[in-house]
């Protein structure tokens, strides 16, 4: 058989040419190699940590994870969005090289990459996620996936789903309503023992006791993946109401004309179907969107109890972070997508027990490409030398955590064709270009860290140095279509509408339509669903809402409900 040709890492941290050593056989004592706890968050703003500043929402264990390792208040996602995030995380390459640029790929088969699990299989670990992975069933070198997943098809294929129907847990929609209510306040029907936050930690720990006492020598990789704060905006009892919306703040810069938005950041100001305007809704919205925070937290908490309890903290890391962050009516703007600070820059806290400084906050400025590179370095992982190694760094290459390079830029990057934008982070200054009608945004974040303030036209040779920076790691890294006769490939923009963007996006998953006959009685009706939903939120109201384009794109039908008259009347 042909031996494999492998980088390895030498005790002084640099890249050596290798030949492939064997793994460790299952149950052989592999005691050198710290086990890895990847706590992860979908969709998490890089603020919404009580120990990143924020003075009403409470993290105790996430702030107190901080207190024991190294903060990055400067940390980025390669890409604003689910997939694209995750593909570069476990790959720690970006879209041009793994092909998602969104939650949606090139045609055709993706080059295959190696991942992070398959790298730390291959060195005898063993790879276990609970949670939304996104990676549409494929494992990527995980031994085994618990899934819980968004837009399910049929229940059979999902771990929760079977386990609530196990426990006889009559729902229909246990992440909340993603049609018509998807980005708008909504209350969980779920009981807390249940919830998927709940599941999610529950799960974790199950697998931690199980690896002690069937797998004790050897190391364990353990993905521990949230989908909230994720919307729907929907926790069950009693965070629903843990938070006062009096308390929450308004969004910032809700009111931005749309004329000065790009035209692919409009569908992100239409989900909103009116929100960000209206007070009341948005700080619902954000309480509730607290609310899922704080019961992470509290899972984080019994998971890190679990570790200390069974001995193992100080032989494991731990990383928290997310995928991307949430513009919760920032620029009059839903979810991600787009290259403002609540959308490209997330949390990420470091522990590794003997290498971290404890309550050390670094501002590097740093992304989930360095995580692979990271453990690659510092656990000695072997990666295969016919392939390009990730350029990210590790984030312990200083002493107590944090890069030793004194990187200057963090690029970021999105979409494909007309949606294409590409983004560069310095740390006093934002850039981005966009591939519609080539516009240009230019921000001083040390003067307006609000990004109110276009300088593109006042700071023009500013903006010409950025931009040559961009197009050159575009030409490197990214999309060789994103180039026409030499120069970057322009799109022609529409007219901005003259009413406000308005829209539903129809994305349930279909699994409750599937069920065989004898088991469509184990789920709530739509109806049963959505005056559930609606039952306790006071800012919500037919008339606030697109129920006209919500018939158009074939909802369902409200009949049975409290907005029956009003979804009737909006016959289109």
């Amino acid at each position: 058989m042909r031996r494999r040709d492998f980088l390895t890492v030498t005790a002084g941290g640099a890249f050596a040419s290798a030949q492939g050593a064997p793994a460790p056989a299952p149950g052989q004592p592999a005691a050198s190699k710290p086990n890895v706890l990847l706590l992860f968050t979908d969709q998490h703003r890089f603020d919404a940590l009580g120990c990143a500043g924020d003075r009403v929402l409470r993290t105790p264990n996430l702030d107190a994870l901080a207190a024991r390792g190294v903060r990055f208040s400067h940390a980025f996602t390669p890409t604003p969005v689910c997939i694209a995030a995750r593909m570069s995380l476990i790959t720690g390459h970006r879209a041009g090289r793994t092909h998602w640029f969104g939650n949606q790929k090139l045609p055709g088969l993706a080059p295959p990459r190696p991942t992070l699990m398959q790298l730390l299989a291959e060195a005898g670990y063993r790879t276990h996620a609970v949670g939304k992975m996104h990676f549409h069933g494929l494992h990527y070198g995980l031994h085994r996936h618990e899934r819980m997943e968004e837009g399910v098809a049929f229940r059979v294929d999902d771990d929760y789903l079977m386990y609530l129907k196990m426990n006889r847990v009559r729902t229909r929609y246990p992440q909340g309503l993603r049609d018509l209510l998807y980005l708008q306040p909504q209350t969980s029907g779920i009981p807390g023992e249940h919830a998927q936050s709940t599941w999610i930690a529950d799960r974790s720990i199950a697998f931690l006791r199980e690896h002690v006492r069937y797998r004790r020598n050897r190391p364990f990789f353990l993905w521990t993946s949230w989908l909230a704060p994720h919307p729907p905006y929907a926790p069950c009892e009693p965070y629903d109401s843990m938070y006062n919306p009096a308390e929450m703040p308004l969004p910032v810069y809700a009111d931005r004309p749309l004329a000065s938005l790009p035209a692919p950041a409009w569908s992100e100001r239409a989900r909103l179907d009116g929100a960000h305007l209206d007070a009341g809704r948005m700080r619902r919205i954000r309480a509730l969107c607290y609310g899922q925070i704080l019961h992470v937290d509290r899972g984080v908490g019994r998971i890190l109890e679990e570790l200390n309890r069974l001995g193992l903290t100080e032989n494991t890391v731990v990383v928290f972070t997310s995928d991307h962050g949430d513009m919760l009516g920032d620029h009059g703007l839903s979810q991600k997508s787009v290259p403002y600070e609540h959308s490209v820059r997330i949390p990420l806290i470091l522990r590794w027990p003997g290498r971290t400084k404890p309550g050390a906050v670094r501002d590097d400025l740093v992304g989930l490409t360095d995580l692979l590179p990271t453990l690659v370095r510092e656990v000695g992982l072997q990666y295969p030398g016919r392939e390009p190694m990730p350029p990210g760094e590790s984030l312990l290459s200083a002493e107590g955590g944090g890069l030793a390079s004194g990187r200057d830029a963090y690029f970021i990057d999105y979409g494909h064709g007309a949606a294409r934008w590409i983004s560069i982070r310095t740390r006093t200054h934002k850039y981005a270009l966009w591939a519609s009608a080539g516009r240009e945004e230019l921000y001083d974040l040390k003067a307006d860290p609000q990004e109110r303030r276009n300088l593109a036209g006042q700071q023009p040779a500013l903006a010409r140095e950025l931009r040559e920076r961009v197009l050159a790691w575009e030409r490197e890294n990214g999309f060789a279509d994103s180039f026409q006769a030499g120069g970057f490939r322009v799109y022609p923009e529409p007219e901005p509408p003259a009413e406000a963007p308005r829209n539903v996006v129809i994305n349930e998953g279909r699994w409750p339509e599937n069920l065989p006959e004898d088991e469509r009685n184990t789920v709530e009706s739509y109806a049963e669903a959505f005056t559930r939903a609606i039952a306790r939120e006071t800012t919500l109201a037919p008339e606030k809402l697109s129920l006209k384009t919500y018939r158009l794109k074939g909802g369902a039908p409200l009949a049975g409900t409290p907005w029956e008259e009003a979804w009737k009347r909006a016959e289109p």
